[in-house]
């Protein structure tokens, strides 16, 4: 099952460049619309479902009219915002080895997706597979996805470099043409990944930045850099979703799984296969958080109760006394360290 995510560094920069095409209310709306506010996003380490970026941006071009704000934002996207994983694809010897470094790293800035290779006659097609499920506004994150991709190629091949084509799957035949003065090339439509055809000639070429051919960055080092730990698991991508949703008390299991863009059994389903639930998770969750909102913010132990998706503040009492042996009352007024 491929529940696919975005680093909250990404989704923040998306934000801040929808904010280039359209009025900061609208795009807090689409925030709300997708159960999320800018407090989220300001945490740049960890996760956020890849499924919620598509539902803002798809909000906000219905909002302001764009059929293809996804392109523009990828247009206007910055490469570096990945942070340590756009200097380890960059810092290669040459585009082949970049791209090769893109695919093994991805899991790091795309947890669920996969960059695909597919050799047609003398070119390569680079695309990044990051649907496995059809959500709102994968059209857009699609059209925004050949651009980045290309940020890539160009570091190599000069900023004027375009593509001989692009591949992108479901595009209207009516709006191919303005896509194509966007992109700058021929688009294809064609079923699987969005994509950009390289020349097989072009792959050796060598990094023009003569520093950066040399491994500055080993791939075991990079989720440290980044400050992430890859996500394997659904319940790591469960956690990961109640660390952005929490401050609002939104933890429940419909919530988890409406970001995912997935029905609450299906979340069960996929859970049990590991061999727990979403209660447990959320138990887990709820133990790690507890102590630091008791003992490090002065929220009332109600509004923490609710935010940990306690419906009684006695039974998170009870819940905080089985995890630490003593209250939270108590734990507040002397907690460790103090």
């Amino acid at each position: 099952m491929r529940l696919n995510m975005v680093t909250i560094r990404e989704f923040s920069h998306v934000v801040d460049l929808l904010d280039r095409f359209a009025a900061p209310e609208i795009v807090d709306g689409a925030l709300l619309s997708a159960g999320l506010d800018r407090s989220v996003l300001k945490e740049k380490a960890g996760f956020a479902p890849y499924a919620a970026e598509g539902v803002v941006v798809e909000a906000v071009a219905r909002s302001v009219g764009d059929r293809h704000l996804g392109a523009r934002v990828g247009h206007a996207f910055d490469y570096s915002t990945y942070g340590a994983y756009a200097t380890y694809v960059l810092g290669a010897p040459d585009l082949g080895s970049a791209l090769e470094r893109g695919r093994r790293a991805l899991v790091l800035t795309h947890p669920g997706s996969s960059i695909t290779f597919r050799q047609t006659g003398s070119h390569l097609v680079v695309g990044r597979d990051s649907r496995g499920l059809t959500i709102t506004g994968h059209r857009h994150l699609d059209e925004g996805t050949v651009f980045v991709i290309g940020a890539v190629a160009r570091h190599f091949l000069g900023s004027g470099w375009v593509p001989d084509w692009v591949e992108i799957p479901d595009e209207p035949r009516n709006c191919i043409e303005t896509l194509e003065r966007l992109v700058g090339a021929p688009v294809r439509v064609r079923a699987g990944p969005p994509g950009i055809a390289i020349r097989l000639s072009e792959l050796p070429t060598l990094n023009p930045d003569v520093s950066h051919r040399q491994d500055k960055i080993a791939l075991q080092d990079l989720a440290g850099l980044m400050g992430v730990s890859p996500v394997q698991t659904v319940a790591d991508v469960v956690e990961h979703i109640l660390r952005i949703t929490f401050a609002h008390g939104d933890v429940s299991e419909e919530s988890v799984a409406r970001h995912l863009a997935i029905g609450p059994r299906t979340l069960q389903r996929a859970l049990r296969r590991e061999g727990t639930s979403f209660r447990d998770v959320r138990a887990g969750f709820a133990e790690k958080n507890a102590r630091h909102l008791v003992a490090r913010t002065d929220r009332p132990l109600e509004e923490i109760s609710s935010m940990l998706g306690y419906k009684h503040p006695r039974s998170f009492r009870r819940a905080f006394k089985s995890w630490t042996g003593v209250s939270p009352s108590g734990y507040r007024a002397n907690p460790p360290g103090a």
